[in-house]
């Protein structure tokens, strides 16, 4: 995936300026795209074409879903039955007990686009009057995935500074993030909870320092 966002992104129609990118540069932006650290050696808002923001935001997404989860989602996308043999490889990459249980990640895939586009929509109400209606829609969709998958990707130049004062955009934003830090075994278990009525020691673990984390931090901007 690396190899193909970084030959993707070397093509001339991937830069505003209608130039070939240097393939290190290229490389490396499709690194970080997939492993979702955000680190670029080009400024995302002013290098890459609406093609090269495009192919860093799918990058994103699958690095962000995990490409097992990525995997399963495009075959449900295309009507396809997995295999025997990439059903038992996926649940050993997503450590389910039984292949069978593929239909929670089909659930958490759902759960996961459903959550991007709320978190689009309201992103959209900010940036439609600052951008337009179809500047606005695209940044608001790679926001809010950048965000859900924990990337750091911004189209703004110097990330969300102009923000700083905007309280609804920026908890928007924390929101898609925490929501997307959880992980997919955490979103297992709550789906599930109805079901087993418990949760995994990894996931009380999760939810819990997340919380003392979320309090500790505002109380801290507070006083």
């Amino acid at each position: 995936m690396i190899i193909i966002g970084s030959i993707l992104l070397s093509l001339p129609f991937a830069d505003k300026a209608g130039q070939a990118t240097n393939y290190s540069d290229a490389l490396f932006t499709a690194t970080s795209a997939v492993c979702v650290t955000g680190l670029s050696t080009v400024t995302t808002a002013t290098h890459w074409s609406f093609f090269g923001q495009l192919i860093i935001m799918i990058l994103v997404e699958i690095g962000g879903l995990g490409f097992m989860t990525f995997a399963v989602m495009l075959s449900n996308f295309a009507h396809q039955r997995m295999s025997l043999g990439a059903r038992m490889l996926t649940g050993k990459a997503l450590n389910l007990n039984h292949p069978s249980q593929l239909r929670i990640v089909q659930l958490i895939i759902r759960l996961s686009l459903i959550i991007q586009l709320m978190g689009a929509i309201l992103l959209f109400i900010v940036l439609k009057p600052r951008l337009g209606i179809g500047k606005g829609i695209w940044y608001s969709i790679f926001h809010s995935v950048t965000a859900y998958c924990n990337a750091g990707f911004d189209l703004f130049g110097p990330s969300l500074e102009q923000f700083a004062n905007n309280p609804y955009f920026l908890t928007i934003i924390m929101l898609l993030i925490s929501a997307g830090s959880f992980g997919f075994l955490v979103w297992r278990d709550l789906l599930t909870y109805h079901i087993h009525h418990k949760l995994s020691l990894h996931t009380r673990f999760a939810l819990t320092v997340g919380i003392i984390i979320l309090i500790r931090v505002v109380l801290v901007k507070s006083f």
